[in-house]
């Protein structure tokens, strides 16, 4: 039986599907739909998803596919008026200038934009040609689970054939009405929805009426219809999401002919174009984040763990993080390295971030705060708004799965857990100002060299644990016989240009000899910026996850001798 079964087959589980291919985790993905979805949704790709992307070795193919999406001008901008053709400009250049709207850290990847219709082919192919057992057209309608393993009854829609799959635990990655976390009796923590829209996809050509004057999002606010153009290639393919009151009428309420005819009232172009609608489908601004994102051997991830409105663009990047958390530590828990209750570091370390998302995008309902500018409506939700690097990068995880510095006694690590709360986690909606190496947070980014290539400090993690060490090559041999009793790669981290001699006295070094070939784990930083980018000196270390996280630094009791003690802590072994 496969190992993991993910239901959905959307940017969240085909994302799964790759992570856990990554770890080495066998699965089967099931999706209802026979092709992936052609209604836009997710449009951008944050820095922090690019980098998971880069990670799994397909960073490429996603910017491939994102240099393909726009025909015309580039992504980014914002107008408002009655019409597009009456619209303007809003002034966002105080946006622009501190890179809030994509985030700003440093990093070896950048935002794209690349909209969810073009990446989900993508991401289906790299699955299949990577071996993934994918099956598009196929139903979960119904499942059970016991102390061994989760049954599930999975039916072909085209046929109507039903069959049993058996499988060790099952991914639901299923949307924001997850049929899955119905079933198990799930709440929420919700608020109410503001705002009801029809999101009409349609092919108009408004090449010449765009010109010069592309945007993301134009806001409509005339008497006859009110809403909102979304771009997807800034020339002929376009949503928009129409406002309606639901306490007056319902989306039913919106035939095909009467959506043609808003539209062109909108669009406000003399002549008309001619406009081909292509979907449609209904949502709301109500936030809804699960209450519990594991029940035994069924986790929840994306919209099935958090939704709400697009604002911001977090959505489908947060639910690619939550698998991402989640792949290494299933494959852990399957290939028996940590038992099964790591998994119950997921919700600690996930269910704050969709907490966080669910707020902030709420924070943007208002268009003009969305841009973060001020009027008298919107001031006291700019004033709680968190800069995108902070939502989507710079946050911090406090589980069980971190080494706690207040763990430790004279006699080593003890116990993760109750250095941070019996629930094992702390204030894991935390973020910091920057990336600098704090365990719990993504690495900071530092560019290497090895061998004449550049390196990131990011490409050093996974699938397994990496241990970043500086210091001179005794210490590295140190630090690499300690990691021998555990599976943690050493990476030595040494200041100076590449081809410095080794210190006298380590196996291998000569007296006299001007240079000696370094090995595969030796990285130069040839501007000797590691030691004060992490706060460590020469000789500290980092202990970063499978996933990029830190999960233990040498200045909170990280040391060779304690190394094995503390992986085990980590893996709660």
């Amino acid at each position: 039986m496969p190992s993991v079964l993910i239901v959905g087959g959307g940017l969240v589980g085909l994302t799964a599907a790759l992570c856990l291919d990554h770890h080495g985790v066998d699965y089967v993905l099931v999706e209802r739909n026979t092709e992936p979805t052609v209604l836009p949704r997710s449009r951008g790709m944050h820095t922090r998803a690019v980098e998971i992307f880069r990670q799994l070795g397909v960073e490429d193919a996603v910017q491939a596919a994102s240099a393909s999406a726009l025909k015309m001008g580039r992504f980014g901008g914002a107008r408002t008026g009655r019409s597009i053709a009456e619209s303007e400009a809003l002034d966002l250049s105080h946006v622009f200038a501190t890179g809030a709207m994509v985030g700003a850290d440093e990093s070896p990847s950048a935002f794209c934009f690349c909209p969810q219709v073009l990446l989900e082919p993508v991401l289906r192919d790299l699955a299949r040609q990577r071996g993934g057992d994918i099956r598009f057209g196929t139903e979960l309608t119904a499942f059970t689970q016991d102390s061994e393993r989760v049954t599930a009854t999975l039916t072909d829609r085209a046929t109507g054939r039903t069959g049993t799959l058996n499988a060790d635990y099952l991914l639901a990655a299923d949307g924001g009405g997850s049929p899955v976390r119905t079933a198990l009796g799930i709440t929420s923590t919700t608020r109410p929805a503001t705002h009801h829209y029809l999101n009409l996809f349609f092919r108009a050509d408004l090449t010449d009426l765009v010109r010069d004057r592309t945007f993301s999002q134009c806001e409509i606010d005339g008497p006859e219809v009110r809403g909102l153009f979304l771009a997807k290639n800034n020339t002929d393919e376009w949503s928009f999401h129409l406002a309606y009151d639901p306490d007056r009428e319902s989306p039913a309420d919106y035939p095909d002919e009467r959506c043609l005819a808003l539209l062109r009232t909108a669009i406000g172009a003399d002549p008309a174009p001619r406009i081909e609608l292509l979907a449609r489908g209904a949502w709301d601004t109500g936030t809804a984040v699960a209450d519990a994102y594991r029940r035994e051997r069924v986790l929840l991830a994306g919209d099935a763990a958090h939704r709400h409105a697009p604002w911001g663009g977090f959505g489908a990047n947060t639910g690619i993080a939550d698998v991402h958390n989640l792949a290494w530590k299933l494959a852990a828990v399957l290939d028996g390295r940590a038992p099964d209750a790591l998994l119950d570091t997921y919700e600690s370390e996930r269910r704050p971030r969709g907490l966080l998302v669910a707020e902030q995008a709420w924070l943007r309902t208002d268009f003009l705060a969305r841009y973060a500018i001020r009027t008298p409506g919107n001031a006291e939700a700019l004033d709680r708004q968190l800069g995108t690097g902070e939502i989507m990068t710079r946050y911090r995880y406090a589980s069980a799965a971190v080494h706690a510095a207040s763990a430790r006694n004279s006699e080593g690590p003890v116990d993760n857990a109750a250095a941070v709360g019996a629930g094992g986690s702390a204030d894991a909606g935390e973020t910091v100002d920057r990336l600098a190496g704090q365990s719990g947070t993504r690495v900071p980014h530092l560019w290497l060299e090895r061998g004449g290539d550049r390196v990131s400090t990011l490409d050093l993690g996974g699938p397994g644990f990496a241990l970043l060490a500086g210091g001179d090559a005794r210490a590295a041999a140190e630090w690499t016989d300690a990691a021998k009793g555990v599976p943690v790669t050493v990476h030595h981290i040494r200041g100076g240009k590449a081809g410095s001699p080794l210190d006298e006295g380590v196996p291998g070094h000569v007296p006299g000899d001007a240079r000696v070939a370094l090995p595969e784990s030796v990285l130069c930083d040839t501007e000797d910026a590691w030691p004060g980018l992490v706060g460590l000196p020469p000789q500290g270390a980092l202990l970063v996850r499978p996933d990029g996280f830190v999960a233990a630094r040498s200045d909170e009791g990280l040391e060779p001798g304690t190394l094995a003690e503390i992986w085990r802590s980590i893996m709660g072994c």
